[in-house]
């Protein structure tokens, strides 16, 4: 797909390209990466792995602001301003105005470096082993059996079992795997969950599509969106280790609640003011409630999923995300158009303000929605409920399980 966006000249190529392939290989990367983070951790580690996984990606994304200012703002092949261009939805022309062909442009040398960096991804896949680890008791439980059994018959025996076991996914028929999950409670509940943290996870699309518009026709062409947009990843890499380690024993959900009120409240400060500071405020915040909830959800979904059937869960969970994406990008265009059009007549104004809280208020109902179905939604099976945080050798047992009139299940306590 990428390579197709690199190479085409055509309009209505690109738009196949973006639309099929891209899309495509996307739908297919993002579930089995995170099926892959559950078979290589347990239940004692996987908090901490999604943590490191997210800051890996945001590793990418520090980079990935500077490339692209150095690459819109200082390199223009055959004078060829590409944002200029962009914005006014015109061909790309160079020195006096004529239409040019082919050529690499600022924004097909970013895709040429993501062509790249998929390249490794691939030679990468394939040193990837299709296994599990079992559970820490387990480990532990064998290594001890196979001790007292040693001991007894006089020899110091082989050191306990590593954990790692070959992994077979489940088959079936997609009818039968959508009917068996449909059936299950915890992913009735957990795809309301999904649905609730749409307008929240919207933000991010607007943090790419809606903000960086904002940002060049509020403050210029030259302003460093990317280097303020790497507020982002830096807070990322530092914040997510800490919190992923200091609050590994709070159940997911609870942490999902308490960061979705944080990232909801960063946008009102672009709604007070239309400055720089604001700008940098508004991604400070946003960081913050990041750091502490976005990770955790990913936690969430492997928890609830019943194994060999992750990437189904996922990929049903995010199909309300991708959908929403559209009315999204209309509704960002609309408001811009709106309130911090491109061009001014004499004596308008932009009301970008307006903008962003409309956009505010549209992120707040997640949280306060989350808060309101907080009694159904934090319910968990008996059956699915983790059996505890192992430390030294013993398990840290979570608090005990209340069974509901309807069926066995306990309720978190939000905020504790």
């Amino acid at each position: 797909g990428r390579c197709g966006i690199f190479l085409t000249t055509s309009r209505n190529m690109l738009m196949f390209h973006i639309f099929g392939p891209l899309a495509l290989g996307t739908s297919l990367g993002i579930p089995v990466l995170m099926t892959g983070i559950r078979r290589y951790t347990h239940e004692t580690n996987r908090g901490f792995a999604f943590g490191i996984f997210y800051v890996v990606m945001n590793i990418a994304a520090l980079f990935s602001g500077p490339t692209v200012d150095a690459l819109t703002i200082w390199y223009k092949a055959g004078g060829v301003d590409d944002d200029a261009d962009a914005d006014n939805g015109e061909e790309a022309t160079g020195a006096g105005g004529a239409t040019t062909g082919w050529y690499l442009s600022s924004y097909r040398a970013i895709v040429l470096l993501a062509i790249l960096a998929n390249a490794v991804a691939c030679c990468i896949s394939f040193t990837i082993r299709e296994i599990k680890l079992e559970t820490p008791a387990s480990v532990v439980a064998n290594g001890a059996s196979e001790k007292r059994n040693d001991e007894t018959n006089g020899h110091g025996g082989e050191p306990p079992t590593s954990g790692v076991a070959v992994f077979r996914p489940k088959t079936g028929s997609p009818r039968k795997i959508l009917g068996e999950i449909w059936k299950s409670p915890s992913f009735r509940r957990y795809l309301l969950v999904v649905v609730i943290l749409l307008n929240v996870r919207q933000i991010f699309r607007h943090l790419d599509a809606t903000w960086p518009k904002y940002m060049v026709r509020e403050f210029g062409p030259n302003v460093p969106k990317g280097t303020i947009y790497d507020i982002n990843p830096a807070l990322i890499i530092i914040l997510v280790p800490i919190v992923s380690a200091t609050t590994a024993h709070i159940d997911p959900l609870v942490m999902i609640h308490i960061g979705t009120y944080i990232s909801a409240a960063s946008v009102f400060f672009l709604a007070m003011s239309t400055t720089i500071w604001s700008s940098c405020i508004f991604m400070v915040l946003l960081s913050i409630g990041e750091a502490i909830w976005s990770p955790r959800l990913n936690d969430y979904t492997v928890s609830v999923a019943e194994e060999g059937r992750e990437g189904t869960y996922m990929a049903l969970s995010s199909a309300p995300l991708f959908l929403a994406k559209l009315p999204v990008g209309i509704l960002g265009g609309f408001l811009l158009e709106k309130f911090c059009p491109k061009n001014l007549e004499e004596g308008e104004e932009r009301h970008s303000r307006i903008m962003w809280l409309i956009i505010g208020l549209l992120t707040a109902t997640s949280p306060v929605l989350m808060t309101c179905c907080w009694g159904y939604i934090s319910k968990k099976d008996t059956r699915s409920c983790e059996q505890g945080l192992q430390e030294g050798g013993k398990y840290l047992g979570l608090p005990a399980i209340q069974p509901a009139a309807e069926e066995s299940s306990s309720l978190v306590k939000p905020f504790t």
